[in-house]
């Protein structure tokens, strides 16, 4: 790949050297002081320059090629700022002018809306303002507008995660949210260092997780995205969700991306309180200039808590997270952005000294990251700007669960090695305990290199680069205590100590590069970017084209068409989970008395080897049209997308022949014992392991409507309906042990293999908002209406019957044709879940409310209610007797914000 990007690049420098024009600017606020550190941006190229301290910036325009050039001007805290340039005007330097970003401006975007011309045709943009209305105590209250979303009460009680595109439950909707790249300037996130979870092999996928089994709750998000909840918005500028296919500089995908941008520059001190029912959150944001040659330097600090119930405070999340970013330009050539974040959670559910159980549960995450990006513009012919980013995070995770136990002695072994040895008794009645503790590390780099050349008449935008990616994990692991287990002897499986430490880093590399052009097709603009991709993740390597395409029908209408390829690397969770430790009883003789009893054990110990996971891929292909009119803009957008190899864990049967022994009580010591020469298979024997067996078929459309404020009612309307249809399945099999009175009457089938689960969801819904904005005022009421039309999960899986059975030797046997009457299998039919479907059998709706009033441009209040007329539409099921209630009750918050 590397000798195929340098190939491109030689091709290409002799068309690089270009003749042109300096277009200049002066970038000021309302009071005529310039504004440094504005970033100014050539839509629909990947040319971007930021003002220095004078406020002055420019670019080098060919007027022979560039007929004219449309300049986005943005700046935090102030509104953004579009002009086109005609090519005769080029050297008419530019004054423009940043208002300041207010509820007293005529015009203020509320709603989101689908970005032309940005990183991706599916892009979808929060703006500040945007991002300010809803009140947000993470991006989790921003996300939740996106298409295809309802609006939701506050729930910081458990993980939050995002899936894109997609109905599907499960692992399907798992590996979607993990897939879903989280970027934060320019900085890519991820979660593939976290290990937080107990044995695999011996618990299963969900099953390894420590929950609160009281309240039924999970705490960590090993095997999917990122906990958005700890993410606050405070300090972001903008939100760009990529829902589609994301150019190729991005990688480590496969669901789309969500670009964050935070504020840097000059801004007011800007404090924020919240509060909805038992959650009280603080913020206090500010931009500070240095002096002309210092820079600026961005502030931030979040704080919040929240409470399940403020009756008991028995279960609570907190949350505490603070930054510092330094931007400098070195120069009038070099940017440079320094940053420092410290966060910290505590998810935690109390001991309540009323139960007799000891139930306590707790998560906590504290982690610490440096990012530096700089950007270098050189005026050659060979390149253009240098970008290049680095970042670290390092971590300490802790999961501590416990219950008080109480029941009959138990024989344990502790040992980490195949072999036969003396076991022990514990008693029945103590605390059990889980504990599991990590310390994530991750290391980012990417470098890339921008440029122009021109073929005949056509300005390509190219950028080539790559990127490394290092996650390890230095925790103390599972510390797992063989005298206290949580379950012990579970399938004559027990759980051993587990370091993280001797678990190897993963690495993986990617290159890209990706051309961004547009020519007249037919007297029609035509503007394409298209890219190619190669990621080397776990030793496979995979090439990834991605293009998206735009071409204008009218001046108004556009057609948008986009077609992509991306992978996500497996995460070290999957890939190098624990051995399974199997302890076979060959003697268990307890008498009450330890000394005179004896536990000899067989235990064998299983080392997965994952060498072979691949990455999950997804490929997806959409089509859209754009409408953009002076009053409205609207946009219809349909998309196929298949997800291949996705994570999931397995069973695999295992045939462990353990040798046999025998013994002789001995009165007041242990047996004696000695062994027979013969061997003996115990059933059940299984361990889960981690498999690519996840895939799933996504089609979907999305349709949105944005108004412009009708001036009359000086209310704008937006609009969208979205429908997402997922069928999914389970590409391996499915192995269910026989009953034990079958084993016992030794029929020859002691586990039958049957057809995966396989399902179906579909999901239609609309949102109906209206923002009411009185300038004069400095007052916003937002009205939104979710309705869900349909939400219905169908198991497709014909499953009653096996086709294909294990002996106990785990000898396979095929079954060509089942026959309930045959005496070695017919004892394996089970009940079908195929046909059984859960939908909502009318449509539903919420009503949601959002008032905010600014004064003196300096004060803010708002309150949003949830549900605010308290609707319950419930149904009783009397086929599974069961009541559904589609609507929580009623959450009413408030939020005060001042700038000083």
């Amino acid at each position: 790949m590397t000798r195929i990007l340098l190939f491109l690049f030689l091709f290409t420098c002799p068309a690089f050297a270009q003749t042109g024009v300096r277009l200049t600017g002066q970038v000021n606020d309302q009071h005529g002081q310039p504004l440094a550190f504005a970033t100014v941006t050539i839509e629909g190229s990947n040319l971007s320059v930021h003002t220095d301290d004078d406020g002055k910036f420019g670019f080098t325009v060919d007027p022979e090629v560039v007929k004219s050039v449309t300049l986005k001007v943005r700046m935090v805290g102030m509104q953004p700022f579009t002009v086109t340039v005609e090519g005769k005007n080029y050297l008419i330097p530019l004054n423009i002018v940043l208002k300041d970003q207010n509820l007293s401006l005529s015009e203020v975007t509320i709603s989101a809306e689908r970005v032309d011309k940005a990183a991706s045709n599916s892009s979808v943009l929060f703006d500040r303002e945007s991002i300010q209305q809803l009140q947000a105590f993470s991006i989790t209250d921003v996300l939740n507008n996106l298409p295809g979303k309802t609006v939701q009460p506050l729930d910081l009680q458990s993980p939050q995660n995002i899936a894109l595109r997609s109905a599907a439950t499960d692992n399907a909707a798992m590996n979607n949210a993990m897939g879903t790249s989280i970027i934060v300037d320019g900085i890519a996130q991820n979660n593939n260092a976290n290990m937080q979870n107990k044995n695999l092999g011996m618990y299963g996928l969900t099953g390894s997780m420590i929950n609160d089994y009281e309240n039924n709750t999970r705490y960590d998000v090993t095997f999917g995205g990122l906990d958005l909840r700890e993410i606050p918005a405070d300090n972001i500028e903008s939100i760009e969700v990529i829902t589609g296919v994301a150019p190729a500089k991005y990688g480590d995908l496969t669901d789309g991306a969500i670009l964050i941008n935070r504020q840097a520059g000059k801004t007011d001190y800007q404090f924020s309180s919240r509060v909805n029912a038992g959650s009280t959150n603080f913020s206090l944001t500010k931009g500070f200039a240095l002096g002309k040659k210092r820079g600026a330097l961005n502030t931030n600090f979040n704080y919040l808590f929240s409470n399940a119930d403020p009756r008991d405070k028995m279960k609570t999340y907190d949350r505490i997270s603070g930054g510092l970013m330094w931007t400098k330009r070195f120069g009038s050539a070099v940017k440079n952005t320094l940053a420092v974040d410290l966060s910290k959670k505590l998810d935690n559910a109390k001991q309540d000294p009323d139960d007799g159980r000891d139930l306590l549960t707790w998560s906590k995450n504290a982690q610490y990251s440096v990012s530096n990006r700089t950007s270098v513009e050189i005026r050659h012919h060979l390149v253009r700007r240098v970008d290049l980013n680095l970042g670290f995070n390092a971590g300490r995770s802790e999961t501590y669960s416990q219950w008080w136990l109480n029941g009959a002695p138990k024989g344990v072994a502790d040992k980490d090695t195949t072999g036969v040895y003396e076991g022990f008794y514990i008693p029945g009645n103590y605390t059990a305990v889980d504990h599991i503790l990590g310390r994530p590390v991750n290391f980012i780099g990417s470098l890339s290199v921008s440029n122009q050349l021109v073929t005949g008449k056509v300005l390509h935008h190219l950028d080539f680069g790559s990127n490394v990616l290092y996650s390890s994990n230095e925790g103390d692991g599972v510390l797992f205590d063989s005298e206290r287990p949580r379950f012990a002897n579970s399938g004559s499986k027990n759980e051993r100590p587990y370091d993280f430490q001797i678990v190897p880093a993963l690495v993986n590399i990617g290159m890209y590069v990706e051309d961004r052009f547009k020519f007249d097709l037919l007297s029609r603009e035509l503007s394409i970017s298209a890219g190619l991709r190669y990621d080397l993740q776990n030793g496979f390597g995979s090439w990834q084209p991605r293009i998206n395409a735009r071409y204008q029908l009218k001046k108004d209408l556009s057609l948008n068409l986009a077609y992509g390829i991306a992978t996500k690397a497996p995460t070290m969770a999957f890939r190098y989970p624990g051995p399974t430790y199997f302890d076979i009883p060959l003697i268990n003789y307890y008498t009450g008395d330890v000394r005179e009893s004896l536990l000899l054990v067989y235990t064998w110990k299983y080392t997965p080897d994952n060498s072979s996971l691949r990455p999950s891929k997804s490929t997806q292909a959409e089509a859209g049209l754009n409408l953009k009119k002076k009053h409205f803009n609207t946009s219809l957008f349909g998309y196929y997308k298949r997800s291949e190899d996705g994570f999931n864990a397995e069973s695999l049967i295992m045939g462990v022949a353990a040798p046999e022994y025998t013994y002789t009580a001995v009165a007041g010591q242990k047996p004696t014992y000695a062994p027979t020469g013969r061997t003996f298979i115990t059933p059940g024997l299984s361990s889960s392991v981690a498999t690519n067996n996840v895939n799933s078929d996504n089609f979907g459309l999305e349709w949105l409507l944005n108004t412009k404020k009708i001036r009359a009612i000086a209310t704008s309307i937006s609009f969208s309906t979205a429908f997402n249809y997922s069928r999914y399945h389970n590409a391996g099999k499915r192995i269910v042990q026989a009953a034990e009175e079958d084993i016992l009457a030794d029929k020859k089938a002691w586990y039958g293999i049957y057809n995966p689960a396989s399902f179906e969801n579909a999901y239609l819904s609309s949102r109906l908002n209206t923002d009411t904005h009185l300038p004069r005022l400095g007052f916003v009421l937002s009205i939104i209406t979710d309705i869900v039309w349909k939400d219905t999960r169908k198991s497709l899986s014909r499953d009653e019957y096996p086709f294909a059975y294990l002996d106990k030797d785990s000898r396979v046997f095929m079954i060509d044709s089942f026959d309930p009457a045959d005496p070695d299998y017919g004892h394996l039919v089970k009940q079908t879940s195929a046909g059984s479907e859960k939908s909502n059998p009318f449509a539903y709706a919420n009503f949601s409310l959002r008032v905010a009033k600014e004064i003196n441009k300096k004060y803010r209040f708002s309150i949003n209610a949830y549900n605010f007329l308290n609707l319950r539409q419930r149904y009783y099921d009397r086929v599974s007797k069961t009541l559904y209630t589609y609507q929580q009750p009623i959450s009413v918050g408030a939020q005060v914000s001042v700038k000083f």
